[in-house]
């Protein structure tokens, strides 16, 4: 096992982080990390499972401690597809008309 107090992080390799997914059974819970159009699935007992999670949520509360609350509401992100930039018949079926 690694010693965590041995870990310098500054020299880990990292990759960003922007989403997660995951399911379990009886046995395990699996979950996939994505990293843009990559995921890095894992399998782990419930205990393990049970440990990471307290794990994060003790870093988010330090984290909060330290920087304020994170803001979890929906962002308002306007898509650049807009219904105003297609003139009616401009498409019929999912098809070009040209």
């Amino acid at each position: 096992m690694i010693d965590p107090t041995k870990v310098d992080f500054n020299m880990l390799p990292k990759k960003f982080c922007d989403g997660a997914l995951g399911a379990f059974n009886k046995e395990a819970i699996m979950f996939s990390v994505a990293s843009g159009n990559n995921l890095d699935n894992y399998a782990t007992t419930p205990k393990i499972a049970k440990s990471i999670a307290m794990f994060f949520t003790q870093q988010i509360e330090n984290y909060e401690k330290q920087f304020g609350v994170i803001d979890m509401s929906v962002p308002e992100i306007q898509s650049p597809f807009q219904s105003a930039d297609f003139k009616a018949g401009d498409m019929k079926n999912g098809e070009d008309k040209k």
